[in-house]
């Protein structure tokens, strides 16, 4: 089997959070490009995953959507009620938070703690015991250099603390899962062309300040996280637990 053909996922059902935009969507368009089904998608944008959701129908995709906050433990319960079949998890949700830490007040930090982390616990814990039961699975967590680094132009305290604990997360449940046959790995996108970045291009000094920090000298795409996620999710990487990956244009390197 070539490496072309172990990146294929016909028939494996696969789940998307956070899929109406950006980093999510171009994840659920490329493992539905890449023949995952049903494909589950589940954000709180109805109108963005409406959008999404039909562009994939009419590309010959099964999808299944459902408007859920992926952080809210009985929410996704019932989304996921007869989703046994999920073999297949990216976990791309995740809330815009830019306060600073002397300005972050409790709710903010709760939030975003839940947006980001307690999202990537929530469809992991509930779809993990039919994964042991097959003995197969793997999941991704989007995490962020934020987090390795201690934050950034965007990477503020609750934002970088959330994804340190993804990869934290992601490590210890990659331990305890590796004996089943499930690999649990993230990835740490740099700035990518998303909502998030919207600010930072508003102020064509900042902006100029934000590239010349990457030694790419550019921002990533979408697609491009999303083809190192698809990476991860197949057979391609059967021997990779556990790791976090960078795709950062070169801003964490050591």
């Amino acid at each position: 089997m070539s490496f072309c053909d172990r990146l294929r996922l016909d028939g494996r059902a696969a789940l998307v959070t956070g899929a109406a935009t950006g980093i999510g969507q171009a994840t659920a368009e490329t493992l539905a490009g890449q023949g995952a089904s049903p494909l589950w998608l589940v954000d709180l944008d109805e109108g963005g995953l409406g959008e999404v959701t039909d562009a994939l129908k009419a590309g010959g995709t099964d999808v299944r959507a459902y408007v859920a906050d992926a952080s809210n433990y009985r929410a996704m319960s019932e989304t996921l009620a007869d989703g046994e079949a999920i073999e297949l998890i990216a976990n791309a949700a995740g809330n815009v938070s830019s306060s600073r830490f002397l300005e972050l007040g409790l709710p903010e930090w709760q939030a975003t703690l839940d947006s980001h982390t307690k999202s990537c616990f929530v469809t992991s814990r509930l779809l993990a015991p039919s994964m042991v039961e097959r003995g197969r699975g793997s999941i991704v967590n989007v995490a962020s250099v934020a987090g390795k680094r201690g934050g950034g132009f965007l990477g503020t305290s609750a934002y970088s603390a959330a994804k340190a604990a993804v990869n934290g997360l992601t490590k210890c449940v990659a331990r305890e899962l590796a004996p089943h046959g499930i690999r649990v790995n993230s990835v740490n996108p740099g700035m990518t062309n998303t909502r998030r970045t919207e600010l930072l291009r508003a102020d064509p000094d900042v902006w100029k300040r934000c590239l010349a920090a990457v030694p790419l000298a550019r921002i990533a795409q979408p697609r491009e996280v999303a083809a190192t996620i698809l990476w991860l999710l197949s057979d391609a990487a059967s021997y990779v637990t556990g790791e976090t990956i960078n795709v950062d244009g070169g801003v964490s390197m050591e």
